[in-house]
């Protein structure tokens, strides 16, 4: 016999999730009553997130497929990021690498403004919405899976524009996402996705580097799927990438050395990038040699 009922199998994301989803679009959802048989008939082992009752699961709820499939044919229903990204098609690996300095920091004009906003109370824009509401921790149980005792960097892999880069650092210390030129060829991009604009950075010294120009690229974590604006400099660096404070800050994520952790709030719950400490301590080994080195 062919089912009837509302088939919503097609949403990338799980049962539990979907509820997390229903509850941040307020009165749209229509909540249901709690479940009309007699306790002593219901399972209580059975939870059901969207009755707020036990009798069923949340995988099995009837009701929840068909509130799910009659917000979806409402038209707005459900929002675009009511399910996480699918993963994108990987097109290759970035393991080339440069060794040498770091670079990051802010024209002298934009810090000098910055600072009159601040002394003043007064921003451009609006703060950014983030991307979930649920409190951002980390436990005893994370700390034990890390190597320690540890100083290592915060250096991950994420997809950047369908290639799989490595070697990123995750620094907020940094007042920009920088992707370094070796590494922005490797992706593969045409000449016209770089906006020629030369922006001065000073780094930890107080030198001078002025970019090649910056470029918008697509960066996956975790469903979320980002546009983030990188500035591209020429210069070597033991990283491909140094993902700084608007990257941090757009994702409303906490990154922790400690823990080897980058998380960041969704609609779908908290989500987390694992730091690789093998690749950051071979970074380090990079810098302290001071040569240029692919690997």
């Amino acid at each position: 016999m062919v089912s009837t009922l509302p088939d919503i199998s097609h949403l990338a994301i799980s049962k539990p999730e979907l509820i997390g989803v229903l509850r941040q679009m307020g009165p749209q959802v229509k909540w249901p009553p709690k479940m009309k048989a007699a306790e002593a008939n219901r399972n209580p082992k059975r939870w059901c997130e969207f009755h707020s009752d036990h009798g069923h699961t949340t995988e099995d709820c009837i009701a929840l497929k068909m509130e799910v499939a009659e917000l979806l044919k409402k038209g707005p229903g459900l929002p675009i990021e009511a399910a996480p990204a699918l993963p994108p098609q990987q097109d290759r690996v970035i393991h080339v690498i440069t060794g040498g300095s770091e670079v990051s920091g802010i024209s002298s004009a934009a810090a000098k403004k910055s600072t009159r906003n601040a002394r003043n109370s007064q921003e451009a824009e609006g703060p950014k919405r983030l991307l979930g509401t649920d409190e951002i921790s980390f436990t005893a149980r994370e700390q034990e899976k890390v190597l320690t005792p540890h100083h290592d960097a915060l250096v991950i892999s994420l997809t950047i524009a369908n290639c799989l880069v490595k070697r990123i650092l995750v620094d907020n210390g940094s007042s920009s996402n920088i992707i370094f030129h070796s590494a922005f060829a490797d992706l593969g991009l045409e000449p016209t996705a770089l906006t020629r604009k030369a922006t001065p950075l000073v780094g930890f010294s107080g030198e001078v580097k002025q970019t090649l120009g910056e470029v918008l690229l697509p960066v996956y974590a975790e469903g979320v799927n980002q546009t983030t604006k990188f500035l591209v400099v020429d210069c070597p660096s033991s990283y491909n990438v140094i993902l700084g404070r608007p990257w941090i800050h757009d994702m409303g994520a906490v990154p922790s050395t400690l823990h080897q952790l980058v998380k960041f709030p969704t609609p779908w719950g908290i989500r987390a990038v694992k730091g690789d400490q093998e690749n950051a301590r071979s970074c380090y080994q990079t810098t302290l040699r001071g040569k240029t080195q692919v690997l």
